[in-house]
């Protein structure tokens, strides 16, 4: 069984089905063996969320057991915004890209996002276990890295989904090494402040956001997490 990880998209529906075709036409992706992980922030700052949802949510209901889609902090910024109806909203910041997603809606007929994708966004799981591997979307912090008040708790869905990150790009450091071997698998946080469009590996953790939707240099990038290969879209 092969198992790929496909990280942040945000909106770039042309790389999903450019990564897609690759992985079904030269890598021999069989999803009736084959596990993909998506790790979540599918929407915002790309042209086309409503098309990415749509490719997710019909891939996922085609293939439930082999599909899995986790929320990224993207997905909950859009749910809340819709939650609190209010239009001065965290959603509608340029840097966060709520405006490119209802675009893409009016576009494709509708007035806002619909209920059906709303639904299926808000019950998303936040993380996922296969065997050797833990997926979330945010890298999950060291217990000393958490905020004080969460130290010695269980892990939150905020935390799987925001995680906490110290500003200076430590990502060896601010995610934890969950045991036994385990390697963490997440999202979130690309490199392209640093002029790095591809995914990070650390022994203990891969970090898989290569930048797409955030650069229109950068990819999207599938990862087929036990051997480390990566199979690129690039714009």
């Amino acid at each position: 069984m092969k198992l790929y990880c496909i990280a942040d998209i945000h909106g770039r529906l042309d790389l999903l089905k450019k990564l897609w075709d690759d992985l079904i036409t030269n890598h021999k992706l069989d999803l009736s063996t084959d596990k993909v992980i998506f790790t979540g922030d599918y929407v915002d700052r790309g042209p086309d969320s409503y098309g990415v949802i749509c490719f997710l949510k019909n891939l996922q209901e085609t293939y439930p057991n082999n599909v899995i889609c986790l929320a990224g902090n993207h997905e909950w910024i859009n749910i809340m915004y819709y939650a609190r109806k209010s239009q001065d909203d965290i959603w509608m910041h340029d840097n966060n890209g709520g405006q490119a997603t209802l675009l893409s809606y009016q576009l494709a007929g509708f007035h806002s996002m619909t209920h059906d994708h709303l639904q299926w966004l808000s019950h998303l799981p936040f993380k996922h276990e296969e065997p050797g591997f833990f997926f979330s979307h945010a890298p999950v912090p060291r217990e000393n890295r958490r905020n004080t008040l969460n130290q010695g708790l269980p892990i939150t869905d905020d935390e799987y989904c925001w995680g906490i990150w110290d500003g200076v790009g430590d990502e060896f450091g601010m995610a934890r090494d969950h045991g036994n071997g385990v390697i963490g698998v997440c999202g979130h946080i690309h490199a392209i402040r640093k002029g790095q469009l591809h995914p990070r590996f650390y022994d203990h953790y891969i970090y898989a956001d290569a930048g797409a939707g955030c650069s229109p240099k950068a990819p999207l990038c599938a990862i087929e997490v036990r051997t480390r290969e990566v199979i690129y879209a690039w714009p």
